[in-house]
């Protein structure tokens, strides 16, 4: 049996909405908590606004595991290949090229080269499960926010705390979607007709498969009303900050985001503007990088400009393929002098990555922060012919982060193009790039692969508006839901690359 989402197995349907079997709560989420009392052997009933919202916190609040896209930070033009690390090989009698033929290089070889099979086998030919394990946990974390809003309304507890549990729900699970929907489908500012996931709203099981609703209907449907409901239920509220909860700025911050990329700009000025009321910008300008500890974290909740930390890192922990180091084109963007990032991200030193940004599963290491409300906006502003806004915005930013920052005055596509610079360099490896090329427009981006030692270097290029600039879905979903319908971008032939010339 499965629930024909996703590929995972459970036969048993929700037959009293009120109900969760133990088998779902347990089984298909992750474990059920102390809070939950057990009625039977069979079945467990949260009854309590406090029940709730400690079942969103192990269901549906996006965990350090899961679920886990990293996979992406492979795909855009931050990630480039180490060509220069050796290591020592007794048989061949000295050092040796790390990338040549290494496990790493062909794990994610696929993913680099944007093969159409990449969702499905890496290098070797091998299945992988990475993507489908993704495509699983955004529906486990889905249906733990759907199980949520089946029944809070019927919970014991005032309409405060109902309303702060039901506002959670809502924001996540508009997120979840927002993220989905720019993995598996067409950017919506291209193709909002084209196909993008299944859209499911209640936690009932059924052996009934779901078909793929339209970038459209996932943005327009939910995505959307399910943040501007969070935000009206929320706002009233209390705001808490540092809890790992959602609150009010993040989830108008969130939203200005999905309104950014829908080409809505006045709307997403105006959620900034509600965000801003609530949180600021901090000056990150004067800090010291050399005198804090390795592995400083600058984004966690010790700056008062992180509201919201939650979810697995963002990019894969491979040596072959170094997100920071080699990515010439991101580290030339950075004033490695005064611009107080670069060394905070740790791009002079860094043999593995940007280590001073939380990578890996071993913290929550997303955030919703300030830093964007203001990038957001000024990016909204320049596209809607409100530059001398844009630019004020801009430049205030860049005081906080630019040692010695004066002014500049910038216009039209400069201005543009500097604002989404900022992001570039702001964000970098935290999961933004690849969807913000998606919505720029699809720009072609090329990757350098080397097959031998001392050999060619061959280029894999993703065209302009490449079909791979959506990824298909892993053929074992479809096994499991006969509903669901490729994307015709898996029939692509496998891309060939080309002799670069020096």
């Amino acid at each position: 049996m499965k629930q024909n989402i996703y590929t995972i197995g459970l036969k048993q349907r929700v037959t009293s909405p009120v109900v969760f079997l133990l088998t779902v709560v347990c089984l298909l989420m992750s474990s059920c908590g102390d809070f939950l009392e057990e009625e039977s052997q069979s079945e467990v009933i949260p009854k309590t606004t406090e029940d709730f919202s400690e079942f969103l916190i192990g269901n549906a609040y996006p965990d350090n595991y899961n679920p886990d896209f990293s996979f992406i930070s492979m795909l855009d033009d931050d990630c480039a290949p180490d060509f220069q690390s050796t290591y020592w090989d007794n048989n061949a009698g000295g050092y040796i090229n790390s990338f040549i033929n290494s496990m790493e290089t062909l794990q994610y070889a696929a993913y680099y080269q944007w093969q159409p099979y990449m969702c499905d086998e890496n290098g070797y030919g091998d299945k992988v499960e990475a993507v489908e394990n993704a495509y699983k946990g955004f529906y486990k974390k889905i249906m733990g926010c759907n199980a949520v809003l089946d029944n809070i309304d019927d919970a014991l507890g005032n309409q405060e705390n109902k309303d702060r549990v039901k506002a959670e729900a809502l924001a996540i699970r508009s997120l979840m979607y927002f993220q989905l929907v720019n993995l598996f489908g067409e950017p919506y500012n291209y193709n909002k007709e084209a196909l993008g996931v299944p859209l499911k709203t209640n936690a009932n099981l059924s052996d009934e498969g779901i078909a793929r609703a339209t970038v459209r209907e996932v943005y327009e449907d939910l995505i959307v009303p399910g943040l501007v409901e969070a935000a009206r239920l929320m706002d009233p509220l209390e705001y808490v900050k540092s809890n790992y909860r959602i609150n009010q700025p993040a989830i108008h911050i969130i939203l200005s985001r999905v309104y950014l990329f829908m080409d809505k700009y006045d709307e997403c000025i105006a959620e900034v503007k509600k965000a801003l009321k609530q949180s600021s910008l901090s000056d990150m300008s004067q800090i010291d990088p050399y005198s804090l500890p390795y592995g400083y974290n600058p984004y966690d909740y010790g700056n008062p400009e992180v509201l919201w930390m939650f979810g697995p890192g963002t990019r894969v922990e491979s040596s072959s393929y170094r997100c920071g180091r080699f990515a010439t084109d991101l580290i030339m963007l950075f004033d490695q002098m005064n611009d107080i990032r670069y060394n905070l991200f740790g791009f002079p030193t860094d043999n593995w990555g940007v280590f001073k940004k939380v990578y890996g599963n071993s913290a929550l290491c997303q955030t919703i922060r300030v830093a964007e409300a203001y990038l957001n906006k000024a990016e909204a502003e320049a596209l809607s012919g409100k530059g001398g806004d844009a630019l004020n915005d801009l430049n205030t930013f860049c005081k906080s982060r630019i040692k010695g920052y004066t002014d500049r005055n910038l216009s039209g596509n400069e201005l543009l193009q500097t604002i989404r610079n900022e992001r570039r360099k702001e964000f970098c490896y935290e999961g933004y790039r690849w969807f913000d090329l998606r919505r720029y427009g699809m720009p072609a981006i090329t990757h350098e692969f080397l097959y031998d030692e001392g050999g060619q270097h061959y280029v894999f290029t993703l065209n302009e508006k490449d079909p791979m600039y959506t990824l298909p879905l892993p053929n074992a979903l479809l096994e499991n839901n006969r509903s669901l319908q490729q994307s015709e971008n898996r029939n692509m032939s496998e891309r060939q690359s080309v002799v670069k010339n020096n």
